[in-house]
């Protein structure tokens, strides 16, 4: 996180003019638009909307409080917002179009959070922020999925206490976990390297720390990244491929390496150094770094590495992997059943202890109650994980197999197209918006986030192995 003291930058009448002052009109907007990001990473309470930032230093605002706060922070993104939208109409480019659909989703977030926040539905905040929806499991899938459940972990009583005796004798030792995990990292990223060329001096610095609840990637710019994790993080011994597959490789660190590959020699614009948080774009590498996982291992092969690494790592029994790993697989097919219930939840319609009990019987998950305040914190950002993550697997998996013979390419070439290019990936994951629906969502306020394909420069492709 930035930890940043924030000050009031411009008014809403001073924005206009610091757009339009000196330099090319859509590197002024950008400068603009960045400024007012940090500000509100700057603000007690917000300081995790900016996940990163590796920007020039002089866009940090000045070491003073910022008295307007998220009010005159909206007004002035409004000014920016408008300014924009006319200078596009009038002189349209392709960075001014990208860049004015970031200012509007940056505006939509700022309707959502501070003291003048619209109330509105767990589903709205997903459409305005994501363009999202709230995903349901069809129950016969569930029952089946339960089903498979109760044969693979029996005895009496309620699954989910099952379970959790069931995921009792994957722990690994304390004293085990860093290697454990150092050594998943590793695997990680050589089966990554199998299929993507990533510069020579990437290096992903690890620091083992219990100050977040569990695993926080940034990246740093110059091919670096920081990745905080807690040890409780990878306690079962299936979290360490998670993890590492989800943070680094081909993950978050991976995903901004590709994204900085694709903008060089002229390196990565000063609106995409700036990481925010609860932005199509960052639910977007979510989505796809858990797609990642499973790409990077499929169930056999992350059996088999389990077999022969991992469980003799953690002092495990690897004849409980194949186990283990089917379990696992179970569950997370689940994952889409807590959706609705945590819509419910932060629409009041359950209460706490209500969604608590769905969300352990209904969906076995493990910490219902953390689970809840993450969604209490983030909102419908926790989508990404599930929703977003079948959008990207669904998009892969088209487009893979409508390639003939000729053009193709694999499951992770296509990846690598979509987190390579995050802005123009959320349109093209992103169901179509029908011109009727646009409208009402225009009349209720929300915003559009159909963000403009990019196309890459004339002989670029993913720097694939």
């Amino acid at each position: 996180m930035l930890t940043l003291v924030s000050a009031v930058l411009c008014s809403a009448v001073a924005v206009g003019s610091v757009v339009g002052a000196g330099g090319s009109e859509p590197e002024q907007a950008a400068e603009t638009f960045v400024g007012l990001t940090l500000r509100l990473g700057a603000m007690t309470g917000h300081e995790e909307e900016v996940d990163s930032y590796f920007g020039p230093e002089t866009l940090h605002p000045a070491a003073q409080d910022d008295p307007g706060g998220v009010v005159q922070l909206r007004a002035d993104a409004d000014a920016l917002l408008s300014k924009m939208v006319l200078e596009e109409a009038a002189r349209p480019t392709p960075r001014g179009s990208r860049l004015l659909a970031q200012v509007r989703s940056f505006d939509g977030l700022l309707q959502v959070i501070g003291p003048a926040a619209r109330s509105e539905s767990f589903e709205d905040e997903a459409q305005r922020l994501y363009a999202r929806s709230v995903p349901s499991l069809e129950a016969g899938a569930a029952h089946q999925v339960i089903a498979a459940l109760e044969a693979a972990v029996p005895g009496p009583g309620p699954l989910s206490q099952r379970m959790a005796g069931f995921y009792h004798d994957f722990i690994v030792p304390a004293d085990r976990r860093r290697v454990v995990f150092e050594r998943a990292l590793r695997e990680c990223r050589s089966r990554t390297l199998a299929h993507w060329q990533l510069p020579r001096a990437e290096k992903i610095d690890v620091e083992w720390t219990d100050s977040v609840p569990a695993a926080w990637h940034r990246y740093r710019g110059g091919w670096r990244s920081t990745l905080q994790i807690n040890p409780d993080a990878v306690a079962l011994v299936g979290s360490a491929i998670d993890v590492a597959c989800h943070e680094g490789y081909p993950g978050h660190h991976a995903q901004f390496l590709l994204q900085d590959q694709r903008a060089q020699p002229a390196g990565l614009p000063v609106e995409d150094r700036v990481v925010l948080l609860r932005s199509p774009a960052s639910v977007l590498r979510e989505g796809a770094a858990n797609f990642g996982v499973e790409l990077a291992f499929p169930f056999d092969e992350r059996v088999a590495f389990d077999e022969r690494v991992l469980f003799p790592l953690a002092r495990l029994d690897p004849r409980q992997a194949r186990r283990y790993e089917t379990v696992h697989r179970l569950v997370d097919q689940l994952s889409a059943a807590a959706a609705p219930i945590i819509a419910s939840y932060r629409d009041h319609r359950l209460s706490s202890d209500d969604a608590e009990r769905q969300l352990a019987n209904k969906a076995l998950v493990t910490s219902p109650s953390a689970l809840l305040e993450f969604a209490d914190h983030y909102g419908a950002y926790v989508l990404g994980y599930t929703a977003v993550r079948d959008s990207v697997r669904a998009y892969v998996t088209t487009r893979v197999t409508a390639r003939s013979h000729i053009t193709a390419k694999d499951d992770w070439s296509v990846l690598c197209e979509l987190v390579s290019d995050p802005y123009g990936a959320t349109a093209r994951i992103t169901p179509p918006i029908s011109t009727a629906e646009r409208n009402g969502c225009s009349r209720r306020g929300r915003v559009e986030l159909d963000f403009p394909h990019y196309l890459p420069r004339p002989g670029l492709e993913c720097p694939e192995a």
